[in-house]
This record gives structure tokens, C-alpha cells and sequence, in this order.
């Protein structure tokens, strides 16, 4: 008889690794960091199958907000660092706040409550089968089927049979295709190279999505390269790929927008969100802006936006990867503005977008300013205006500066497809 399903808890603050973000990145992490002896006891014992609660700690947000699986088993990465893998399973359709937890006289002997430092933390069974926490999970398929290894595994499989991804032979839309797609910053020269894959991708590849020997696969370099390739050998350690074809290199289809953001006063994973719909909805680059009511951006905050772009453009399938250029002020912005043929500024009260577009055309390339939390001074603003930027209102209603961001890029991206470039 076998072991039978354990279940555990995995506190994570939402600024450093959230449900969003475990979602944006296909449902995987590698969960690591973790110093504690016993948190890292409680890991070791993890075994494949094994469910957990994703929890948000911290001050402003404890919460149980959704169940992963254990997909790998405690190991040592390449930075000596211990760690398990998850994968997503399920969300909760309400987050199940601690005061909440706190309030069930059953749950005293919790590990959560005895512990509220111990940041993974074992559950029991009569503790994992609360009504209260499991009602409010959104699984797919049923609850009850998934409950074990079998039917969890069973459950991975399907999701990875009805990935929907029609097949495009002549590339003309880059956003879909019909084989798994892997980024590999080394990129095969000709048909018939060979290239390694290793680390997360590789990992994903055989684990995640079970893909095996002589299975077609495309690589992207997010470049602009893509080829069809075929798994060869798989070890331990990697898999080798080879080039079916010879390696396509593909130009951007529309006008490439450059946008410049002040967004680094947002909190919680609003940021995020902004940099993960900006890459998706295919902007080129990103540029945080520095302004007076926005003066700084955390260089631990740049390095978490990077990994947000990475998952965003394997989720989207763009094969241009966005550029998150170097924080910049308003007076090196100037420049750019007067040197590019299109440039459009948020502002209150201004002419429609849509009326400014009618009298302007289409070029290669453009970029859209987005102010801070505040907006501009008036003194910043006419200094962008005066340098050439069209002043576009974007409604009758003041917009948060992630909100305003994706409505002018998603007005501007769209705009550009609806007709050729010059």
C-alpha cells in the first residue's frame, strides 16, 4: 500500500512571489530561500503528489489563496540552495483570511496558529478537509477526484492535451503555433545543430509537460529567432535539441511602442500587473520614469519585473522579448521625444485618442509617456509637450497609472494593426 497524500502550507509575501505570479509563469516555481531548519525539515519530507496551501503572509494580506502540488522533491540548485517544485492545482474563488482560520475552535492545534512564524508549515488531514477552506476552491475538474496521486497526475496530463494552440505553417501571426515552445538564449545556426537545454525550461519540458525523445519542439531566443526542432537525447541534466529546419529570423509586425511609466510608487502587485500586460499586449520596451512625485524604483524591484517579463512572453507566445531599459528622469526623456516622429502623452481633459489619431500616420516606431500617481507637475508636462509629445485624453474619469498605461498601449497597438506601416 502506498503513502498516502500529505498536505502542507507555503507562506510567501505577495511582493516577492505571489498567486499572480505563480500563475503568469505557468503555474511551476522552484520554492527556495527557505532558512529555517524545521521549515526545511517539513520540505525534505515533501514527496511528488503531496498538496499544499499557497499562502499570502504578511501585514497587510494573510490568506490562504490557493493549493499547489509537490511535481519535485527537495534537491540542491546550482546555488547550493535547497528546494522543492510546485505546480499549480487550484484557486480559491474567496481568499480564506487568517481571522477567519483563527475563529474555528478546530483549528487551534494548527500549525499556522501554533507556529505563525514557521514559514511551511504540515497540515493535518481533518485540518485540509475544513468545509470552510476546501468549499471555496475553484478546482478543475471535481474536488474529490483529485484528491489523489493518480487522478492529480491524470489532471496534469488532460491540461497538457487540450493546450489550444492552432498551427500558423507560414508564421504570418507569431502569438500561436502548434508545438511547446522553449526559450534558448543559444540558438542553433543551421538545420541540423544541435542545442542543450537545461535549468527551468529543461525541467518544464520533462517534468511539467512529459515530453520524451524524438518529440518536435520550437525554440525562441526571444530575439526574434524561432526554429522547429526535435528532443534527441535526454539526461539528467539536460536535453539536446536539433534543428529540423533552418532558423527563421522574424521582424516585428507593427509599429514598435516604447513606453515610458511612472509606476514605481505602486504597490503590491500592481507593478506586476503593469509589466506583465504591457509584454503581452507586445510593447517593445518599458521604461520606468522617474518624476517628482515618482523620484525612485528599488533595484530588487527591477530584478522581479525581469523574471514577470520572461513568463508573460513564453504565456503569449511573442518571440520579441520587451526590453525593461534603465530608470530614466524627465529631462533625459526630452530628447526621445523630440527625435521620434509619434510620441503621446496622458492627459486629463485633453483631445480624445481616438481624434488624435486620425490626423497623424502610422510609423515603425513610437513611444506613449504614462505620469504618476499625482500626474505630472506643470512644469513637467509642458516641458514633454513643448518637446513634441500630442497631449491624449483617454475618458472622462481619473485612471490609476497602470490603468491609464494599458488603455493608451492598448489603443496605440491596436491602431497600428489596423493598417500598414509607411
Amino acid at each position: 500500500m502506498g503513502r498516502e497524500t500529505e498536505h502542507w502550507l507555503l507562506k510567501t509575501e505577495p511582493a516577492e512571489w505571489s498567486w499572480e505570479d505563480q500563475a503568469a509563469n505557468g503555474g511551476l516555481s522552484k520554492w527556495d530561500g527557505v532558512k529555517n531548519k524545521q521549515a526545511q525539515k517539513n520540505m525534505k519530507s515533501m514527496r511528488s503528489g503531496d498538496l499544499c496551501f499557497f499562502y499570502h503572509s504578511g501585514s497587510k494580506s494573510r490568506r490562504v489563496v490557493g493549493v499547489v502540488s509537490i511535481v519535485r522533491e527537495w534537491y540542491t540548485d546550482d546555488n547550493g540552495e535547497g528546494a522543492v517544485d510546485v505546480k499549480a492545482v487550484g484557486e480559491m474563488r474567496k481568499p480564506v483570511d487568517l481571522a477567519e482560520i483563527k475563529k474555528d475552535k478546530g483549528m487551534k492545534d494548527f500549525g499556522l496558529i501554533r507556529q505563525p512564524r514557521l514559514s511551511v508549515v504540515p497540515v493535518e488531514k481533518g485540518v485540509w478537509k475544513k468545509s470552510f477552506l476546501m468549499q471555496t476552491l475553484a478546482w478543475r475538474p471535481n474536488l474529490t477526484n483529485l484528491l489523489t496521486k493518480t487522478s492529480l497526475s491524470s489532471w496534469r496530463d488532460a491540461a497538457v492535451r487540450f493546450r489550444a494552440f492552432s498551427s500558423s505553417p507560414d508564421y504570418s501571426n507569431q502569438s500561436r503555433g502548434g508545438l511547446h515552445r522553449f526559450y534558448s538564449e543559444k540558438f542553433p545556426g543551421s538545420k541540423g545543430d544541435f542545442v542543450r537545454l537545461q535549468g527551468d525550461e529543461f525541467f518544464h519540458m520533462t517534468k511539467v509537460l512529459r515530453l520524451k525523445v524524438n518529440d518536435r519542439i520550437e525554440l525562441f531566443n526571444g530575439k526574434g529567432g524561432l526554429v522547429e526542432g526535435c528532443i534527441q537525447t535526454i539526461d539528467r541534466t539536460g536535453a539536446d535539441i536539433a534543428a529540423l529546419e533552418q532558423p527563421k529570423l522574424l521582424p516585428p509586425l507593427t509599429t514598435q511602442w516604447h513606453v515610458y511609466a511612472a509606476f514605481g510608487t505602486l504597490k503590491g502587485g500592481r507593478a506586476d500587473w503593469l509589466v506583465e500586460k504591457c509584454t503581452e499586449l507586445g510593447a517593445s520596451s518599458l521604461t520606468p520614469l522617474l518624476t517628482e512625485r515618482c523620484q525612485s524604483i528599488s533595484e530588487n524591484r527591477v530584478d522581479r519585473l525581469q523574471r514577470v517579463i520572461f513568463a508573460a512572453s513564453k504565456q503569449c507566445q511573442r518571440l520579441h522579448e520587451m526590453t525593461l531599459k534603465p530608470p530614466t528622469k524627465v529631462c533625459g526623456l526630452l530628447p526621445v521625444v523630440a527625435q521620434s516622429k509619434l510620441s503621446f502623452i496622458g492627459v486629463a481633459e485633453a483631445t480624445p485618442v481616438f481624434n488624435s489619431l486620425c490626423s497623424v500616420k502610422r510609423e515603425r516606431c513610437g513611444i506613449m509617456i504614462i505620469g504618476p500617481e499625482g500626474d505630472f507637475t506643470e512644469r513637467e508636462l509642458s516641458m514633454i509637450v513643448e518637446a513634441g509629445a500630442t497631449a491624449v485624453g483617454l475618458g472622462p474619469y481619473r485612471l490609476r497609472v497602470e490603468t491609464a498605461t494599458i488603455t493608451l498601449l492598448s489603443t496605440l497597438m491596436l491602431w497600428s494593426d489596423s493598417g500598414t506601416l509607411d
